[in-house]
């Protein structure tokens, strides 16, 4: 499920686009760069819960945020050794 994407500056405060709560999102000193060559991002709200895909435009420096599918979260089995 994505949503309209959210645009704010990186440096303005972000904003969860599922619910508009306040994200205190910071920028990586290292960030990950995706295949397309965006600075890429994925986060949770803390509010509600609702899984955040997000790249900063190089263009004008804005973070751009959609709703997305939550990770799977697999947990392996332990093996004894």
């Amino acid at each position: 499920m994505c949503n309209e994407f959210a645009t704010r500056s990186a440096h303005e405060a972000a904003l969860c686009p599922h619910c508009h709560a306040g994200l205190g999102f910071r920028r990586s000193q290292t960030p990950n760069i995706d295949a397309c060559g965006f600075e890429s991002y994925r986060l949770d709200c803390r509010e509600c819960g609702a899984a955040l895909a997000g790249i900063i435009d190089p263009a004008d420096d804005a973070l751009l945020l959609t709703e997305c599918e939550p990770q799977l979260k697999v947990a392996l089995p332990q093996v004894a050794v």
